[in-house]
């Protein structure tokens, strides 16, 4: 089984939020909404994801940059927005999803996903991922 394919059914067997697999071994799984934990655990795995795959239940450009910033080398979602997979694009990351769809949309379904619409015009993914942090990090 290939390591998407483990993540893959790891995050559908557990219903989690995320899953990354490398060499035949689950490294990190998550299970909060949002993008932080995503962040926490390839921070926590440095150079160990490089090569890895993700799944991730929602792939929009925010957690494609994510993936690009920190070397993962296939991704997997039943959710992706075209923004992610033309982003996965430029550095040659695989991306296997269930239904593509123009834009991830905020859970109100009127508008952009805060996280893409952040991401939207950022092309550098240490850029994007350095914003990112600083959008969710908690407000004194």
């Amino acid at each position: 089984m290939s390591d998407l394919e483990l993540a893959k059914q790891t995050l559908r067997a557990d219903s989690l939020a995320f899953a990354i697999a490398k060499d035949g071994v689950v490294l990190r799984t998550g299970t909060r909404d949002g993008i932080g934990e995503l962040i926490e655990a390839l921070d926590e795995l440095g150079v160990a994801a490089r090569g890895a795959s993700l799944a991730d239940k929602i792939v929009g450009k925010a957690v494609a940059m994510v993936a690009r910033r920190a070397g993962i080398r296939a991704v997997y979602s039943p959710l992706a927005s075209a923004a992610a997979r033309d982003a996965l694009a430029l550095d040659h990351i695989s991306l296997d999803c269930d239904r593509l769809v123009p834009l991830i949309l905020n859970k109100r379904n009127d508008g952009p996903c805060p996280m893409e619409r952040l991401t939207m015009p950022i092309s550098n993914s240490d850029e994007a991922v350095a914003a990112l942090r600083e959008f969710i990090r908690p407000k004194a």
